[in-house]
């Protein structure tokens, strides 16, 4: 046995990558570096198990980095730095658990960074500088082991730097400058003894700079600068020989030596000495602001009492809305629904009814509709739920999710309490109501491409919830009558009532699922024995909602008794079979094609035939299309619906799929 190892470097000629590769099993290493190689890298190089090396950076290359690396087991070297490469890092990668140095900076990718990558044993260099990658730095991100360089700078992280946890790193170079970091730098950074270089510059980190940084004494370079930190800059060890730029766009730091002030650029720090008057003080003050507060109160409670009566006589607001306010009022919601009439009335859930609304936002007259879901405070969970809600909804933001524009906390006209939640008003509705119309005789009129659309709108605001969000978050009720659509049919999950917040580790204790109501139909199996709340049970609940979208029958639909589910059902259906149970207005936007083609046809004499026979060949091209689509959406909804939560996709493997289902359909 032997290996062989291929080199290219800085070899022009070639545009395309070197096909044929994959024939060389005893293949160690691979390198076309610095070369002007353009077009995707072919999945093919997941068949070199022997690979050790890869290194294609400072290339043209494009696309997707191919989710290839989970038979590249021995790898302990990949450069894909200075492409054109988009998309999300592959979870795959997480597998080469030999992996050295990972350096894939200067390109275009995105989403967050998986956390499996943080936790490669032997992982001394990961460069994933100058990207679009967003999200936060995950809890692993402490566990630095064998790491000694570490460039995540440039791109858009966001959120806290996570504790360090390696007492004893080998930890060099730490850089995470030009992100959107904030909070303050946690004390556990002392741990980090080998540190030479440390750059947290053009973040929005605050707070004191900890005075545990002088303890390492290795360190000879730091960069604080263009944060927002406050107090008095630390004297000894890194700062003794620290310059002015280092430091620079932070207004509010100090040094108490007048000589370090003027030669670091900062305020010189002031100091309060002790008079005689500081006894008076410790005793006026709070007197007097005990004063203060009693008088507040007492102007608090008359300015509640007075409105409680001009709302007992009149039942509105005197005030004229001119714009939404940061909160609105019981009066104001009750003038902009109409007096809730039923004609406003879009739908009831089981803890309140959802109106559309009409506020006057404009002195020209200007109007804006939003929807408005009134929580009934009767049931017993409903502050609960509104409560839940609102405190998700407060930690998340995303395009695919149902934008919450204010909130009411009041007392409606007879002095019970009122609550409510103003939301973005979505024109087409919910998915229910197109897949089930009140004129059943017309039918959905849902396409496949529609259908196929909102079901990557959904996996993705999932895969948000799931993976970018810290802690991760459960919706647990998702279903059709949660799903939005606006104005473009781009779909949105809203009603959070359910949601749930993941601990962050087992040892946290994470609420049960017994209780959960959820809906019918769509709970995973595993809820029903008391398990607890998890991302899985929200994939399987989207797989139902998947294959509910292919054939239009709801889980509860009468013909699934004794046994027999929706994807059981389904799933016992041959794959050729699919399209005899499938919804027929799928096909709708194909059938005005066909009658497009057959009127074409009848133009012209012998071309008519010639015309005809094309048109056919495109219709039957179209039809074969549709029918691997459905039949590969009727996979990943099985594969979601699976009834061990161990067997189902992640929600980021399901929109992996569907987006790649939708590339191959749309784009044949």
């Amino acid at each position: 046995m032997y290996q062989v190892r291929v080199h290219l470097s800085q070899f022009q000629p070639i545009s395309c990558f070197p096909q044929g590769f994959e024939r060389y099993q005893n293949l160690a290493a691979l390198s076309i570096q610095q070369n002007s190689f353009r077009g995707q890298i072919p999945k093919s190089i997941g068949k070199l198990q022997k690979l050790q090396i890869l290194q294609v950076h400072e290339n043209l290359f494009s696309g997707e980095i191919p989710d290839i690396f989970s038979n590249l087991t021995q790898l302990y070297e990949l450069y894909m730095g200075n492409n054109q490469l988009s998309g999300r890092i592959p979870m795959s990668i997480a597998t080469c658990q030999l992996l050295e140095k990972l350096v894939l900076a200067g390109t275009a990718v995105n989403g967050s960074i998986p956390k499996q990558i943080f936790e490669l044993p032997q992982l001394k260099f990961l460069i994933l500088a100058n990207n679009s990658l967003s999200g936060s730095l995950p809890y692993e991100f402490g566990h630095l082991r064998q790491r000694e360089i570490m460039d995540i700078s440039g791109n858009q992280l966001s959120g806290y730097i996570p504790a360090i946890t390696e007492r004893y790193s080998s930890l060099r170079r730490l850089n995470i400058a030009r992100n959107k970091i904030t909070g303050s730098l946690p004390k556990s950074l002392e741990y980090l003894a080998a540190l030479e270089s440390l750059d947290l510059s053009s973040n929005n980190l605050s707070g004191l700079i900890p005075k545990e940084l002088q303890n390492l004494l290795v360190l000879e370079t730091l960069n604080l600068s263009f944060n927002s930190f406050e107090g008095d800059v630390p004297k000894n060890g890194v700062f003794a020989k620290i310059r002015w730029d280092s430091l620079q766009g932070n207004s509010r730091l100090c040094a108490f030596d007048h000589d370090a002030a003027e030669k670091l650029r900062v305020n010189t720090c002031v100091t309060k000495k002790k008079s005689n008057s500081d006894l008076v003080l410790k005793v006026t003050i709070p007197i007097s602001a005990i004063i203060v507060l009693v008088c507040a109160l007492c102007l608090v409670w008359a300015l509640i009492t007075k409105k409680k009566s001009k709302i007992r006589n009149n039942g509105t607001s005197s005030s004229v809305v001119k714009g939404l306010p940061p909160r609105l009022s019981y009066s104001e919601i009750q003038l902009g629904t109409n007096g809730f009439a039923t004609e406003n009335l879009l739908g009831k859930g089981a803890f309140g009814s959802v109106y559309r609304a009409v506020f006057s936002t404009g002195e020209n007259g200007t109007q804006t509709t939003v929807a408005v879901k009134v929580l009934d405070l009767t049931q017993s969970k409903a502050s609960k739920s509104f409560d839940a809600e609102c405190e998700t909804l407060r930690n998340i933001r995303h395009r695919n999710l149902v934008k919450v524009i204010t909130s009411c906390s009041s007392i409606d006209h007879t002095g019970a309490a009122f609550k409510a939640l103003a939301m973005k008003f979505m024109s087409n509705g919910n998915l229910d109501k197109w897949l089930y119309p009140e004129d059943v005789e017309r039918g959905s009129t849902l396409t496949l491409t529609q259908r196929l659309n909102i079901s990557i709108d959904v996996a993705t605001a999932l895969d948000y919830l799931h993976h970018d969000c810290d802690p991760p978050v459960v919706h647990c009720d998702l279903k059709p009558g949660n799903v939005l659509l606006d104005e473009d049919m781009t779909a949105h999950v809203g009603d959070f009532g359910l949601a749930r917040f993941l601990a962050h580790s087992s040892s946290q204790n994470e609420s049960s699922t017994i209780g959960l109501k959820g809906s019918i139909g769509y709970i995973a199996p595993e809820y029903g024995l008391g398990g607890k709340a998890s991302t899985s049970g929200d994939v399987y609940s989207f797989g139902i909602l998947l294959l509910e979208m292919i054939i239009a029958k709801k889980p509860t639909d009468k013909m699934f008794q004794e046994g027999l589910s929706l994807n059981k059902f389904i799933a016992e259906v041959h794959e050729s079979k699919i399209l005899d149970i499938a919804d027929p207005g799928l096909f709708k936007d194909y059938e005005s094609v066909t009658r497009r083609s057959s009127t074409s046809c009848s133009i012209g004499g012998d071309s008519s035939s010639s015309s005809s026979s094309s048109a056919s060949n495109n219709n039957n091209n179209i039809t074969l299309r549709s029918d691997e689509c459905v039949a590969a959406m009727v996979g990943v909804g099985l594969s979601c619906a699976a009834h061990s939560s161990k067997e189902r996709f992640t929600m980021r493997e399901a929109l992996s799929k569907l987006q790649e289902i939708k590339r191959s359909f749309i784009g044949s």
